[in-house]
């Protein structure tokens, strides 16, 4: 038998919560000494006080609880897995806004300037890819990135060779919303699920070059590279493009990201 402090210890919660527990008839002590009211547990009843930790950090009720508890051990099991997952989601969604967050430090802190510019014609391109329209630039980061795996998950399923590097483009001339291209570049072949989206060439754009561990300093240096623009004289004449020259999923040698971001202008 353990005393009431040790069983305490070893399920980690409090004596006085397991004076309250008694007190409902959810954990009730196996033996209570008729002298001296001093509480005793067994051993067993580490599980129904472990399901009954997890029940409450899940958020029920001690009612709630006391039901759960006597319920198919899968039940409980069940109701944890779920809570993982939305942990899970909580974890990636709060890393995100953290990334966002010291992204936006930077901008304020160093501010937005980049070393160097280039301005060059574009050449036509045909991607295979998706498209999706939105009114928020911040669902566009949360699916930029699922949308490529996609596309590429379609194109490895259909044994298709790539013949360039992968391209997004950014097109908010519609009053829909912001239209973004997610594509690679296949040449001719037909891939399933995909469509065949034509980039028309560009006579001038405004190139700049982007590289990094991450993608965090994405937003950044498309700011500097419009600010640039307007130093120039210059005004935006259609899509951003960017071009994933080298990424983390290339191969074992690759260690970042090189991106080109490319500004129409005229």
């Amino acid at each position: 038998m353990l005393s009431i402090g040790d069983f305490a210890r070893l399920v980690g919660v409090s004596v006085r919560m397991l004076r309250h527990y008694d007190s409902l008839g959810i954990l009730t002590p196996a033996r209570v000494d008729e002298w001296t009211g001093y509480r005793y547990y067994a051993a067993s009843q580490v599980t129904r006080a472990n399901r009954l930790v997890a029940l409450r950090e899940l958020g029920f009720g001690l009612e709630e609880v006391g039901t759960l508890l006597d319920a198919p051990s899968g039940t409980v099991r069940a109701l944890l897995i779920r809570r993982r997952q939305e942990l899970r989601a909580q974890v990636d969604a709060d890393t995100r806004r953290l990334s966002h967050v010291e992204a936006r430090l930077r901008l304020i802190e160093k501010g937005t300037t980049m070393t160097e510019y280039t301005e060059a014609s574009l050449p036509a391109l045909t991607l295979t890819g998706r498209q999706l329209t939105t009114a928020a630039m911040s669902a566009v980061e949360q699916e930029i990135g699922p949308l490529f795996d996609r596309v590429n998950g379609a194109i490895r399923e259909a044994g298709v060779t790539l013949t360039g590097p992968g391209v997004a483009t950014y097109d908010a001339s519609s009053e829909a919303g912001m239209v973004v291209t997610v594509g690679e570049q296949v040449g001719s072949a037909e891939v399933p699920g995909l469509e065949r989206i034509e980039v028309p060439g560009v006579e001038r754009a405004l190139i700049t070059r982007l590289e990094g561990a991450d993608l965090t300093g994405i937003q950044s240096a498309w700011q500097s590279l419009v600010q640039e623009a307007e130093r120039r004289g210059l005004t935006l004449a259609g899509p951003g493009r960017e071009v994933y020259v080298e990424t983390p999923f290339d191969g074992p040698e690759a260690t970042g990201w090189v991106v080109d971001l490319q500004q129409p202008v005229a």
